[in-house]
């Protein structure tokens, strides 16, 4: 028996690596464009409505205490000196309030004045709530016109608040009182103010 010798084929092992190899390379590359498209930043969400913030501040307000009125200057404005001559109330044709009072009060008129004392005692009230050892006196000096009407409101004493005196001098000059007859008349009206407990 005769052999044929041929050659045996020849084993090309490198190829089959390199198109692995590349293969390999291609699928790496692949892999990392896809991560690198897909690693960019997501955009940012819409703000909130501005709804929200605003439901909030509304809510704050309606919890928040009103602010405390104005004060008024306690300091004695020029109507108010005793040496200058009392103005005439606004808009009150016929005046009766200048020079001497020589009016008649009527017989009602002590009992409108002691109302207007017991409400001052609310203005001193408020105050004792800042300083509990707040006491004094004053005294409510008082012109009333023809019609009813405050001419002139002083206060003096010895309270030592101005808020109380400001408060108090607003309150009487406010109010309107019983008609006196033939003319203006004057009344002083003593306020006495210490805490309820004393």
């Amino acid at each position: 028996m005769t052999e044929s010798l041929s050659p045996p084929p020849a084993k090309n092992n490198s190829t089959g690596f390199i198109v692995a190899a590349g293969a390999m390379v291609l699928l790496m590359g692949g892999l990392i464009y896809w991560k690198l498209g897909s690693s960019k930043p997501a955009p940012e969400p819409p703000p909130p409505p501005s709804a929200a913030p605003t439901a909030t501040a509304q809510a704050l307000e309606n919890t928040l205490p009103p602010p405390p009125p104005p004060e008024e200057d306690a300091g004695k404005a020029p109507e108010e000196d005793p040496k200058a001559p009392p103005k005439k109330a606004g808009g009150v044709g016929g005046g009766g309030c200048s020079g001497e009072c020589k009016g008649t009060a009527p017989a009602n008129f002590q009992s409108a004045l002691r109302a207007k004392a017991g409400q001052a005692r609310g203005c001193y009230d408020r105050a004792l709530r800042q300083n509990s050892e707040l006491q004094g006196k004053l005294t409510v000096a008082l012109r009333v016109g023809p019609q009813g009407q405050a001419c002139s409101v002083n206060v003096s004493g010895s309270l030592g608040d101005p808020s109380v005196i400001s408060c108090v001098t607003g309150l009487f000059r406010s109010g309107t009182y019983p008609a006196p007859s033939g003319g203006c008349v004057e009344a002083a009206v003593p306020l006495n103010f210490v805490p309820a407990s004393k």
